[in-house]
């Protein structure tokens, strides 16, 4: 993995390293208002979780584990990018950003610069996120990016919960 260049942005390639910062990111409750997932317990676990995604690669080799922090020029962390990487060159992406930088475009400029390194680098032609149908703010970035709703074709065969929808680019 490399770093990628996002204009006023860089991305950095998620190392265990980012636990201590990213955890002071993650732990606004701000954020897990739309998410699955609670916060993290402990930077320690964080930790753990992102000494396993420096594998890069899911268990069975099948996926591709690409995850970004996301920094500014001042050097501070705004969140994360995510990608999985299938085998039928699509992705699932995915994005966390601090509340203190919503508004701001950094959200759309990080996703966007994810979206061109992953089409360049392993080849990605479709591109999937899933949103909580309530998540307006990254429905609308979503939106913008190019992405549309799910039509029932593209959503035949997939599982998702009953407060979630399907983009797809």
């Amino acid at each position: 993995m490399q770093s990628i260049d996002a204009g006023q942005l860089r991305l950095e390639p998620l190392t265990a390293a980012h636990a201590e910062a990213m955890f002071d990111v993650l732990v606004d409750p701000e954020i897990h208002r739309y998410l699955d997932q609670p916060a993290p317990p402990s930077v320690e676990h964080l930790r753990g979780v992102y000494q396993r995604l420096e594998t890069r690669h899911s268990h069975n080799g099948r996926q591709r584990w690409l995850n970004w922090v996301i920094r500014a020029r001042d050097d501070s962390l705004l969140g994360y990018v995510q990608a999985t990487v299938t085998e039928s060159n699509s992705a699932w992406i995915a994005y966390i950003l601090s509340p203190r930088h919503w508004g701001h475009g950094h959200a759309a400029a990080a996703v966007a610069a994810m979206m061109e390194h992953l089409k360049a680098v392993y080849l990605v032609e479709r591109f999937f996120a899933t949103v909580e149908t309530g998540n307006g703010r990254s429905i609308r970035l979503l939106e913008r990016l190019g992405f549309h709703l799910a039509t029932a074709d593209e959503l035949e065969g997939r599982v998702l919960s009953t407060t979630e929808q399907l983009f797809v680019r």
